[in-house]
């Protein structure tokens, strides 16, 4: 992961605070120097109290360092969210995983390889890798993954019918992102939420469901994103059919097929319908 210096002393400048006046209960002045001059990452607690003080979300500043298995991981990543498991799978067949350098691009290939692995049903070797994700490789960056983490290992559970640990490694998701010292992107914050929201769902607790759908729903708003809205609403939607609310099942579901038609043409339709014809 990489600071970007310049950005953050643009932002400083923009905000008209001097160096000195940023750093203030936080950090050194000096600190404040070898980010903007040499972009050193400060710890996590440092950089989120300056991010929190200019207003800004963390991945303003911090960005993955682009690399061919960044690209390809990128590709993954959207392969999930399309439901492209197949393909998904091929990709990550073909990354050879001694040759990933750094610590973050290993936490990010054994979560990605244990979402497919939990679609395909192998359950036991996608506890596996989400377990070297969050023994081996969590104190090495604090990104928004650990608690995607989280829920993959809820997931997981869940599928093996153990409602119980399911449960608590939902809560303990929610926890990590509620900590607010994740670096995430727009879309991994999105899909987050969208993850624990399904989870509440499937486990038979619906107003915690509209709580993470409508998180998920804010954030995209607040940043003008269409990225999976439909699938949030489409999650609302089936809450409020759970709680017998059937006023606002529909309103959620009739937004979830229009932005599912804006996003990607009918790939959702089928499966907002039949949640539409409940209510008739």
């Amino acid at each position: 992961m990489k600071l970007r210096g310049d950005v953050l002393k643009q932002i400083r400048r923009k905000r008209g605070l001097s160096q000195t006046a940023l750093a203030e209960g936080i950090c050194t002045q000096a600190t404040i120097s070898l980010m903007e001059k040499q972009n050193r990452l400060p710890k996590m607690d440092i950089l989120t109290a300056i991010c929190e003080r200019l207003n800004i979300p963390t991945d303003r500043i911090v960005e993955n360092e682009v690399s061919g298995v960044n690209d390809t991981f990128n590709q993954v990543d959207e392969l999930l969210t399309a439901h492209n498991y197949a393909q998904a799978e091929k990709m990550l067949d073909a990354v050879k995983v001694k040759n990933l350098e750094s610590d973050f691009d290993k936490q990010r290939y054994y979560y990605l390889l244990g979402m497919v692995q939990v679609e395909n049903d192998q359950i036991d070797d996608a506890i596996f890798n989400f377990e070297l994700v969050l023994t081996q490789f969590a104190t090495t960056s604090a990104n928004v993954y650990l608690a995607m983490t989280t829920a993959g290992m809820a997931m997981a559970y869940l599928k093996r019918h153990d409602r119980e640990r399911a449960i608590r490694l939902t809560n303990r998701s929610v926890k990590l992102i509620d900590n607010k010292k994740l670096i995430g992107s727009l879309h991994q914050w999105a899909s987050i939420n969208d993850q624990i929201a399904n989870l509440y769902l499937n486990l038979d607790d619906p107003d915690s469901a509209i709580e993470m759908a409508n998180r998920g729903i804010e954030l995209c708003r607040k940043h003008d994103s269409l990225f999976l809205l439909d699938e949030l609403y489409l999650c609302l939607g089936k809450a409020y059919i759970a709680k017998d609310n059937t006023d606002k099942a529909r309103e959620a579901l009739e937004v979830a097929k229009s932005l599912s038609i804006a996003r990607h043409g009918t790939l959702m339709e089928e499966d907002i319908q039949k949640e539409l014809a409940k209510l008739n």
